[in-house]
């Protein structure tokens, strides 16, 4: 298999752009040498790269294209109301009709809805309001859990802090997956300071028993907001998420990805008395929560509800499972024969899986 041309415009894109992409894990130090450059166009599970060569792509658009590229119903909802135009001075009557679509299909009637572009603004977004809530400062993040935001309270516990004030880097604290001891090590060790726990349900790793229980029980007893990071997670475990899954309700919750299939959508979904501060309805201090130009554009709310009606409509989750635990057998195969270490044969299946 040749990459000629992706290989002639690699430089190119390196010399006007910083990594090469515009965003890191698409990035060349993310994938083998041996792999496709650059994507040209797709159909269903299936895309051809920049020399012509067609694969199979597992990892479907960060895991946001949970229904194929170019899936017809939610292409078609988009440009039907591209037609009718995307963006204008007031609100537009599907931000609301989003907003309480979106709150049917999680089965939360009674909790609000913010709209933006991507994940880490929604979960930014839940941090400030648990600090505003809260009347504190430090933040506590899952170490175990590897992404939450591109913001400073999060890159600057990452290994490319650059730029980023100590002030602000000392204000993120750490805690352990599936270790309540170590939550309650934090809770002990900055008492009436601990804004929020911010974590993922779970990755490759399923809750331990009793943790999220546990979790949920010491943020209520020291008033402390529970963030739960469903970007990932949220429509590819269920519908209502991982959280309805393993049965633990957060104060705030952040999905995005598989919400709009590749469409730039992203939710806040979280307590009304919360959620308000970022309204006009309070008489507390107000917080400045997610205000973008591009926040609600029609189109992409658009595609975001005909999304929801597939995913209603068809058992999405369950082929997304059997697909996995297909990958999963045939790399374990693979390794097996060649004498290579699963991780390895797994990280290239994912990272390419040529046809």
């Amino acid at each position: 298999m040749l990459f000629d041309e992706s290989n002639r415009l690699r430089p190119l894109a390196h010399a006007a752009i910083p990594g090469g992409a515009h965003t890191y894990a698409k990035g060349d130090d993310q994938f083998p040498e041996e792999a496709p450059g650059f994507i040209v166009r797709g159909s269903g599970c299936h895309v051809w790269d920049a020399d012509g060569n067609e694969f199979i792509e597992y990892g479907m658009g960060l895991r946001s294209v949970t229904l194929g590229h170019g899936y017809a119903s939610v292409v078609e909802a988009a440009a039907r109301q591209m037609a009718d135009g995307l963006n204008f001075s007031r609100p537009a009557t599907i931000e609301l009709a989003a907003a309480e679509r979106l709150r049917a299909a999680l089965g939360v009637p009674d909790r609000m809805v913010k709209f933006a572009k991507n994940g880490s603004d929604v979960t930014s977004a839940a941090v400030k309001l648990a600090r505003a809530f809260t009347g504190r400062d430090l933040v506590a993040i899952c170490a175990d859990h590897p992404f939450f935001s591109t913001d400073d309270w999060f890159i600057g516990t990452t290994g490319m802090p650059g730029g980023i004030p100590g002030a602000i880097r000392d204000l993120t604290v750490r805690y352990r997956y599936n270790d309540l001891a170590s939550v309650e090590a934090l809770i002990a060790e900055h008492p009436g300071k601990i804004a929020c726990f911010v974590q993922e349900v779970e990755t490759t790793e399923p809750p331990a028993p009793g943790f999220l229980a546990g979790l949920r029980a010491l943020c209520d007893r020291h008033g402390i907001v529970l963030i739960i990071d469903e970007i990932i997670t949220g429509f590819r475990w269920h519908l209502r998420g991982a959280s309805h899954v393993h049965g633990v309700q957060a104060d705030l919750t952040s999905y995005g990805k598989a919400l709009g299939n590749g469409f730039a959508v992203a939710a806040l979904v979280g307590r009304a008395d919360i959620m308000a501060l970022g309204g006009l309805q309070t008489d507390q201090e107000r917080v400045f929560l997610l205000s973008t130009t591009y926040g609600a554009d029609t189109h992409t709310l658009a595609a975001t509800m005909a999304v929801l009606d597939v995913y209603e409509r068809e058992p999405v989750i369950e082929h997304l499972h059997r697909q996995g635990r297909r990958l999963a057998e045939g790399v374990t195969a693979a390794s097996r024969r060649t004498g290579s270490r699963t991780s390895s044969v797994w990280r290239a299946a994912t990272a390419t899986s040529s046809t």
